[in-house]
């Protein structure tokens, strides 16, 4: 049996910092004809400073 106090080990949902990860973000877009890998800087970009951003609104009101 286990111990009750281990701590439990599961992966998380998401990386850290994240609001919708690329991975997934990714399989909602159709073909791309043009450079992805700006594509997805952009994203990840666009998609910190939302995850900023409500962290701002939680933390602030």
């Amino acid at each position: 049996m286990s111990d009750p106090y281990e701590p439990l080990r599961r992966p998380h949902p998401r990386p850290a910092g994240t609001v919708v990860p690329w991975p997934e973000q990714r399989k909602d877009m159709g073909e791309m004809t043009g450079d992805e890998a700006l594509v997805r800087k952009t994203w990840e970009e666009i998609d910190a400073w939302s995850y900023a951003f409500l962290w701002h609104c939680v933390v602030s009101f």
